[in-house]
């Protein structure tokens, strides 16, 4: 019987690349814009005060060039922070640690391992 000729699939990038605007996380970054324009526009300029509306500006620059730092480093680390966070009582402490051996039983006898040291 002859065999049938390998079949290939094309993928489609825009399906498989993160959603990322100027290097950001897409959500963290218009979270972060929409907090400085309403800081920088109805605090600063609503009152009159051009100082709040420079440290916006210069606070949503700061941010900005961390997430980008962020997302550069992993895309996904919001959603990996969010995740890991949901499902442990206490968040920024590690709760769940996965032990280096599968169980006690696995463990090399000492006593045996002694002996062949001998």
């Amino acid at each position: 019987m002859a065999e049938a000729p390998v079949r290939s699939l094309l993928i489609n990038q825009s399906m498989t690349r993160p959603i990322l605007i100027m290097g950001c996380e897409r959500n963290l970054f218009f979270a972060s814009s929409l907090a400085c324009v309403y800081i920088g526009f109805n605090i600063g300029l609503a009152r009159g005060k051009f100082l709040v509306l420079l440290s916006a500006i210069m606070a949503w620059c700061a941010i900005s060039f961390g997430l980008n730092l962020m997302g550069k480093a992993d895309p996904y680390m919001n959603e990996v922070f969010r995740r890991a966070t949901t499902y442990s009582d206490k968040p920024f402490r590690i709760q769940y640690k996965i032990p280096g051996r599968s169980s006690i039983a696995s463990r090399p006898n000492l006593k045996t391992r002694q002996r062949w040291v001998d």
